[in-house]
Parts: structure tokens; C-alpha cells; sequence
């Protein structure tokens, strides 16, 4: 056995060792707060000194261990270059995801204020500040949250994305806070050295301004309070199960679970996500169809043939655009069950890519550990070549299908190619019905209101003539209208269409594309 398939299953082991977990208990994340966060002061009460406090140090040390909380900062491919990577610079998350949470009080705020305080108790030395340190960090990221960019403000101005360079940086900023210096810290953690020259690019300009305003007038305690508060709740289903409960309470409020999931799916996932291409080997080699990668190929052709049929009787392309549509559809390449050198009994790729993904029995040392990797992984692809056309990052084991814009690319895992996606002793119409829709909707979000925006060589630039632009968002505001218009009865609220928009269009098209297969073969 490989030895990154031996860790994955020692990653796993460790997981699901609940008394090891307990006997652990929370020591060992107590004590990396103390001893590289600066500590948390809700637990600490009127004792902690915030001499040392220095905000960019804390946020250095919360990216060390893949956190990105107020500011966002990592490796993306280069928009307008899809052959190279560039910086990343923009909002982070919030605690309850989406600025709308935060603008009426309802249940989900009690719940979540509560599920801090409950925490803070769980862990203090000292109580006598918790109330207190729960609303002021509850407030300064409702305060926070007011700038944030919602999911739908993000789709409709990515023109606004700012490029510039790590040397012009802080005139494009204009911040009391040194994005430059930190940048450069930040990527010295993965050993990579910034130039002058190397291409930033900045969203939500308006957020990171207003949001260094913001920390400057905020007390070194409540960003302190705040920015450790956020690791925490995160690490919350990593630790002894009295600490786990309360995350699970919180969950049920906001989430709506129901209970916690079995421990042996929940660390399955987790060991999924974090390495997945090594579960993938072993699920590749004991319960794949090589068949169903072959049929995907076939159906994969068809799909596109039928994509670039309706492209050709549409009436509001002119023909430039809809030439260079052709093209596109016609440039996707293909991504289908998996990576060749995982079929294959040379492991030296797959060792190479978990050379430092060595595990023991401790998993909150694990998890720290993962975490430390993921961030390091992500600064040092800065300057390596954007490969357009390997794999990618989407695990093989995964059971969802995905296209990638910036490489023109459309991806079905292994993962997905089963039941009741796909049967190979099915007849075709009901495998066209299943994962021939699934298909046509990835090949569909290339020209949905996000991926038209990229051409066939996965850069962002004008491609469409203005005619066509035009005719396509008339087309689009009715598909935003019409699913506004539908209400989830068990919460009684209306769709947001403007949010949902990509899906809902690449939904139509996929359904008619496996649809029209059936007419025109």
C-alpha cells in the first residue's frame, strides 16, 4: 500500500477515536492560542494584556493555519491570463456567512451569540467578562458585516476587480492597515519570496477600506476576541464531544440538523476533503465501472453536439458571437472518472503530492497539521505554471460535477458516475435523464451570466459583441424574475434569483441539451 493511501487511513483512525479524542481533550488548542494567537481574552477576564497585541501578526498567524477572517488573501489563476497564477486580495467570511444575518434579529443570531458565550464558558479561566465580550464582538462584526459583499453583489461587479502589482498595493488600498508588508509575510510561509511586480487582484475594494476604518477604531480586546473567536468555532467539531454539543445546538438553529452524523461518515468526508485523491485510489481500484468512464466520454459528445446544434437555430446571437460560442463549446476539454496515474500502479505522483501529509494517533494535531499544509500549498503555487489541462483539485471520490471558467473545463468525477446519476445497464434515455442533464449543465455554465464573461482559452475578456450582450441579459432578467417568484414554503421566503441565476440558467439548459440528444441522434 502507498504511504499516502497508509495515511489517509491513520488520518481516518485518528478521527474516529473518540476515546483518544476525549483523553486529548482541548489542551492542545488552548495551547497553540496561548502560545502563537496571543490568547483569548474572553477567557482570560480583566487579565489579559493587550501590550503585544499587534493586529497584523494575529492575522499572519490565523492565515499560517488557514484562516481568513475580515481580510482574504491567497493564489488564484490570473483572470486575465489563465497560463499563471496571481494574488487574491478581498473580503473574508463572516460568522454566519452572508451580511443578510446580521440586519434583523431573529433566532439564528441568539443562537449564535449564545453558542460563543456557551464556548467561552466551556473553556474560561475566568467568567467574569464573557457577557460583556460576547456583544462587543457580536457588534463589531455586525458593524463589519454591513460593507460585506453579498453573493449576489459579487456576481453582478466582477468588472470591479482591481489589478495592479504588490508594489502599487497601498496606493490602490489606502489603508492604515500594510497590505504589502503582510502579503509579503504571508507568502513567506510558504516560502515564496513576492516581487514588485507580481499581479494582485483586489475585490471589494469599498469592504477592505471600510473595514480597516473599522478595526482602527475598535478596541485591540474585541479584534482579539473576535479574530480568535472565528478560529474557534471552526475547530468546535475537532475537539471532545461537551465542546462538539455546542456547536451541534448552534447547527440545529441555523442549519436545521437534527443531530450529529454518524462519526464514521463525518470523518469520512473529513479525510475526503482534506486528501482526496488518495481515497480516491482506493475507491478507483475496488468499486469503479471502467465502463462508465467510456459511456461519459460518448454522452460527453453528444451533449456538446446537441449544445452547439442550439447555438446554431438561436436567434438572438449574431453571428460573430455565436461563432466564437462555437468555438468554446467546442474548446471544453474533458475531465472524466479520473486522473490516469491514479489507475495505474506507479504511485510516484500521488506520493509526491502528500510528501508531507504524514499523520499519527492525535487528531486535533492532525487537523492542526492539515491546516498548516493547506495554506502552505496554496501560497507556493504563486509562481509554478497554471497546467490548464491537468485534473485540477476536484478529488475523483467526490459525487458532484463541476466546470472551471479559467480553464475552460468541465469535470465528473468517478464519484458521481453511479446510481441513480448513472446505470450502465440502463437504457440511454434514462442515463440522458440523470447524468446527460448533469453534463449539459456544466457545459452550460461556460455561458451562463459568470462564465460568458471567459473565453475559450478561460480569460476574462469581451468576447461577445455588445448586440448580443444585450439580448442575452433581457433573456437572463427573465430567468431572475421568474425563479424570484417561487417561494420555499417550509420558510416562506422567495427565492433570489439574482443569486441563483448561474445555476438556474445552466438547470435549462442542461435539461434541454440531454433532451434535444434525443431529436437530432
Amino acid at each position: 500500500e502507498s504511504e499516502s493511501v497508509a495515511n489517509a487511513r491513520r488520518l481516518y483512525k485518528s478521527c474516529i477515536n473518540e476515546a483518544g479524542i476525549e483523553a486529548e481533550g482541548v489542551n492542545p488548542i488552548l495551547s497553540l492560542i496561548n502560545s502563537e494567537f496571543g490568547g483569548w481574552p474572553i477567557l482570560q477576564g480583566p487579565s489579559w494584556d493587550n501590550a503585544t497585541f499587534d493586529l497584523s501578526n494575529l492575522l499572519l498567524t490565523l492565515r499560517k493555519y488557514n484562516n481568513n477572517p475580515v481580510y482574504r488573501v491567497g493564489t488564484s489563476t490570473d483572470e486575465k491570463n489563465s497560463t499563471a497564477y496571481d494574488i487574491e486580495v478581498g473580503q473574508g467570511g463572516l460568522g454566519l456567512g452572508q451580511k443578510n444575518y446580521y440586519i434583523n434579529e431573529t433566532s439564528v443570531n441568539v443562537a449564535y451569540r449564545q453558542f460563543m458565550r456557551d464556548l467561552a464558558t466551556a473553556l474560561a479561566i475566568d467568567t467574569t467578562t464573557i457577557d460583556q465580550d460576547v456583544i462587543d464582538v457580536y457588534e463589531f462584526e455586525k458593524t463589519i458585516a454591513k460593507y460585506h459583499w453579498t453573493i449576489a453583489e459579487q456576481r453582478g461587479r466582477d468588472s470591479e476587480t482591481v489589478r495592479t502589482t504588490v508594489g502599487n498595493l497601498s496606493v490602490i488600498l489606502n489603508t492604515t492597515f500594510d497590505f504589502n508588508s503582510y502579503l509579503r509575510r504571508a507568502y513567506l510561509l510558504g516560502n515564496v519570496t513576492l516581487f514588485d511586480t507580481d499581479i494582485v487582484a483586489v475585490s471589494e475594494l469599498e469592504f477592505l477600506r471600510n473595514a480597516s476604518i473599522i478595526l482602527d477604531q475598535t478596541p485591540a480586546r474585541t479584534i482579539q476576541n473576535y479574530m480568535i473567536w472565528r478560529f474557534m468555532m471552526n475547530r468546535a467539531i475537532n475537539m471532545p464531544q461537551y465542546i462538539r454539543i455546542l456547536r451541534e445546538r448552534f447547527d440545529r438553529v441555523f442549519r436545521g440538523t437534527t443531530a450529529e452524523q454518524p462519526r464514521t461518515v463525518l470523518c469520512g468526508n473529513y479525510v475526503n476533503s482534506n486528501m482526496g485523491f488518495a481515497v480516491s485510489k482506493l475507491y478507483i481500484k475496488e468499486y469503479f465501472d471502467e465502463n462508465a468512464r467510456n459511456q461519459s466520454f460518448e454522452m460527453i459528445n453528444d451533449i456538446r453536439s446537441s449544445f452547439t446544434e442550439m447555438l446554431n437555430q438561436s436567434t438572438w446571437m449574431d453571428a460573430e458571437s455565436r461563432n466564437k460560442a462555437i468555438e468554446k463549446a467546442q474548446a471544453i476539454d474533458q475531465k472524466v472518472g479520473y486522473p490516469d496515474y491514479l489507475g495505474s500502479n506507479n504511485n510516484t505522483k500521488l506520493e509526491e503530492d502528500y510528501a508531507e501529509y504524514n499523520f499519527n494517533s492525535s487528531y486535533i494535531k492532525n487537523v492542526i497539521k492539515l491546516l498548516e499544509i493547506k495554506a502552505q500549498e496554496d501560497f507556493r503555487s504563486l509562481h509554478e505554471p497554471v497546467d490548464r489541462k491537468a485534473w485540477g483539485n476536484t478529488a475523483p471520490s467526490v459525487v458532484n460535477a463541476f466546470y472551471e471558467p479559467s480553464r475552460n473545463q468541465i469535470i465528473f468525477p468517478a464519484g458521481i458516475l453511479q446510481k441513480p446519476f448513472f446505470d450502465k445497464d440502463a437504457p440511454k434515455y434514462l442515463n440522458y435523464g440523470g447524468i446527460g442533464v448533469a453534463i449539459g449543465h456544466e457545459i452550460t455554465h461556460g455561458f451562463d451570466d459568470s462564465g460568458r464573461q471567459f473565453d475559450k482559452d478561460g480569460n476574462r475578456l469581451p468576447w461577445w459583441t455588445d448586440e448580443t450582450i444585450q439580448k442575452f441579459i433581457e433573456r437572463k432578467t427573465c430567468i431572475v424574475e421568474q425563479y424570484s417568484n417561487y417561494t420555499a414554503t417550509q420558510i416562506n421566503k422567495k427565492l433570489n434569483g439574482n443569486q441563483t441565476q448561474g445555476e438556474d440558467i445552466a438547470d435549462n439548459g442542461g435539461l434541454r441539451e440531454a433532451y434535444f440528444v434525443r431529436i437530432i441522434l
